[in-house]
């Protein structure tokens, strides 16, 4: 008799929350395909209620597409890490491109130190000038480190990989934030884990959310929502979604 073929482990799986993204989801999968990396992963579309042709778009080009009828990108992130089932569950948005190296980075740094519960990276803008690029590939960075030197650490959704075992453990997202539902996994998953800044794993994303608010209200909301929940615990439960 012929043997049973033997599933073969997923190293990363990479969630990607969506919500009408049907102009963003097959450059951004093209990005996820074209990577660097030897081991295994998987692809997860993890759909809100899109209206346009998202859904079916991800049928045919991720792994597996998991579906949330109500809107939050705590609550589609929640959606796709619950049907992950790679080690690691790395979370990155739809307006992303991913540099070849990402998943590899990812992987490496948890092979490193076994002890790491959460890792994240610095977040930078694909679509704008030469010189906005300059400044938030000088900023971010900085800021991060910072932060993180202070203990307030501020993992960004579209750059956070989490091992499986720690996102379980803490029962993944909690999907009651509307806003630093990313900052809040990373807090929960310090008691399992290592929570650490990585500044090489860094993630390309747009500019879209700036161009409506501008840069003073956006790093201004941030900064203060930021600093609020690391405070008090609570977080701003109005911010409009632009993936409309």
């Amino acid at each position: 008799m012929p043997s049973k073929k033997v599933p073969q482990e997923i190293d990363v799986s990479i969630v990607v929350p969506t919500l009408n993204e049907e102009k963003n989801i097959e450059a951004c999968i093209a990005a996820l395909r074209n990577q660097d990396f030897e081991g295994t992963f998987e692809i997860i579309i993890a759909d809100g209620p899109s209206t346009d042709a998202t859904r079916k778009l991800a049928q045919k080009l991720a792994d597996k597409v998991a579906t949330e009828t109500r809107k939050g990108i705590a609550l589609e992130r929640q959606a796709g890490g619950k049907i992950a089932e790679g080690k690691i569950i790395a979370f990155t948005d739809c307006d992303s491109r991913a540099p070849r190296d990402w998943v590899r980075r990812i992987h490496e740094t948890f092979q490193h130190d076994p002890a790491l519960g959460l890792i994240y990276g610095p977040v930078f803008y694909s679509d704008v000038s030469a010189q906005e690029q300059y400044l938030s590939t000088l900023f971010m960075p900085r800021f991060l480190q910072l932060t993180s030197i202070l203990g307030m650490h501020n993992p960004i959704g579209s750059n956070i990989a989490i091992r499986k075992e720690v996102f379980e453990k803490i029962g993944g997202f909690n999907t009651n934030y509307i806003t630093c539902e990313d900052l809040d996994l990373g807090k929960r998953a310090q008691k399992h884990g290592k929570l650490h800044y990585v500044k090489n794993i860094h993630q390309f994303v747009s500019a879209r959310r700036v161009r409506k608010w501008g840069y003073l209200r956006y790093i201004g909301f941030h900064l203060y929502n930021g600093v609020r929940f690391h405070l008090t615990g609570k977080a701003s439960e109005k911010y409009e979604d632009v993936r409309e």
